[in-house]
Parts: C-alpha cells; structure tokens; sequence
C-alpha cells in the first residue's frame, strides 16, 4: 500500500478510535453529541426534560441539539438570542448565536450547541447554531 494511502488510512483510525474513546454519544436517541458533531437525534420540546434530567453540566462541553418553535429572538449588536421551547413543563432554551438569520418568533427552528444547565428550568446553548429544519445542515 503506498506510504500515502497507509497515512491516511492511520489517520482515519485514529480519528474513529478517538470518537469511540471520548464518548461520543451513541444511544439512538439522545440529543447529545460531542462537541461540533451532529447528534443522532435532534429533541423536540416536550421531550427536553426527560431527555436532559440527569445531564449535569460537567467541564468538558457536549452538544446539544433541539427544534422547536422560537419563543424569543433579539440582537443586541454582537449577540443574537434565540429562545426556544419554555411552555410549562418544558424547560427553556437560549441558544447564543451570532445573527438572526432573519428568524421570527413563532418559526420553528433547530438549535444546536454547548450545552449547560443553570436551573432545571433554563438550558443555555453557547456557542450555538440556529437553522430552519428544511436547510442542509452546517
């Protein structure tokens, strides 16, 4: 095998062995996934507090990855805002972006990103993306 294809080959492994050792998240239905990678399942709103209840916040990041409508949009000039979810007993969503994409409140959204836990009620996206469900992902 030429010594170009064996490297790549190396590389390729170590890149699988490393996601399999790190955790990446492998249940079918978990919302979560390691940092910049696509979960294979994106949580819907009523299902983030089951989904999330016994997550803690830990000091290594993990994504996490839910759609539904938006609640809440605001920029601030360097920040945008985008809140999801919050009707009662759903907890609250802040995804922390950097633009609108011209996102109206009522539209529903997927919302991906750093995932943290401040209360049981309120979970923080940062950093996060936002995209309509119809648009390829990024």
């Amino acid at each position: 095998m030429p010594r170009r294809q064996m490297q790549s080959l190396f590389i390729a492994l170590l890149m699988f062995g490393s996601a399999a050792a790190s955790g990446q998240e492998s249940d079918e239905k978990s919302p979560f996934a390691d940092p910049d990678m696509q979960p294979s399942y994106r949580a819907l709103c009523h299902e983030v507090r089951e989904l999330t209840k016994d997550r803690e916040t830990g000091a290594t990041r993990v994504d996490f990855s839910v759609t539904g409508p938006l609640a809440l949009v605001h920029f601030d000039g360097t920040l945008a805002y985008l809140g999801l979810c919050g009707t009662a007993p759903d907890p609250k969503v802040l995804c922390v972006t950097y633009q609108t994409n011209d996102m109206k409140v009522g539209e529903v959204v997927t919302a991906a990103g750093g995932y943290s836990r401040p209360n049981p009620d309120f979970i923080v996206l940062d950093p996060c993306l936002a995209q309509r469900p119809e648009e390829p992902a990024r």
